[in-house]
């Protein structure tokens, strides 16, 4: 069993390795209880703010015990359904954490897709998206990773590390994800026609169909922006 102290130089250790720091804004989507909550107020210090998001109430609640506990001002706490709006201006944040959300979150699922709409809307232009995945198979994972790809967020690193998991520390895969303003129009057009050269006549998988979609949806946007 760990401490409360091990757990939490841990938390920070990790937040710190992503690059969090003094007076960043940072969005914890799903964020329980607050695991790497407390850490990122502290890093972030007096300057900067983290929005702790879920629609647990007593999550929430054993959160704003552990913020009161610790002297932690600078946590905004909301209980939403990210599934449906994230309730932050456009551009708001500078990190968001994705860390074990896939328990509710299935990668094939279209609330997934709606959380990546709301994610992007809310990051800053390059800001970082780092995601823990737990309870997830690999198929599963590279379908999410083609979503985030779809999305306009690009894969800068993939590594495994000591992270923290439901109170204990384990090893587990951290992905972390740039939000690229400018997602390439052209770039968009080759996987969708690539998609439509790989369907086969019969049985469609529905993922595949709901990739092509999300793509041509993604490129409207983009297209839409332009004029």
């Amino acid at each position: 069993m760990y401490t409360r102290e091990q757990l939490e130089r841990h938390t920070e250790e990790v937040l710190r390795e992503i690059g969090i720091a003094e007076g960043h804004y940072v969005l914890d989507c799903c964020c329980g209880s607050g695991t790497y909550t407390a850490a990122a107020a502290t890093l972030v210090g007096e300057g900067g703010s983290v929005y702790a998001i879920d629609k647990n109430n007593k999550k929430l609640n054993d959160l704003r015990q552990k913020a009161d506990l610790s002297g932690l001002q600078n946590i905004k706490i909301m209980e939403e359904d990210v599934a449906l709006k994230i309730p932050l201006s456009d551009s708001a944040v500078d990190f968001v954490l994705l860390y074990d959300i896939f328990w509710y979150f299935r990668p094939t699922e279209n609330k997934m897709t709606n959380l990546l709409k709301e994610v992007r809307r809310v990051a800053k232009p390059n800001a970082l998206i780092s995601v823990y995945p737990t309870h997830v198979d690999s198929n599963s994972l590279e379908h999410f990773k083609n979503k985030m790809r779809n999305k306009g967020f690009i894969l800068v690193s993939e590594y495994s590390r000591q992270l923290i998991h439901e109170e204990n520390i384990e090893r587990g895969t951290l992905l972390n994800f740039k939000k690229v303003e400018n997602y390439p129009v052209k770039r968009l057009e080759e996987r969708i026609a690539d998609l439509k050269d790989r369907l086969p006549v019969h049985s469609i998988p529905p993922s595949m169909i709901q990739e092509l979609e999300e793509l041509e949806e993604e490129l409207e946007r983009i297209k839409g922006k332009e004029k």
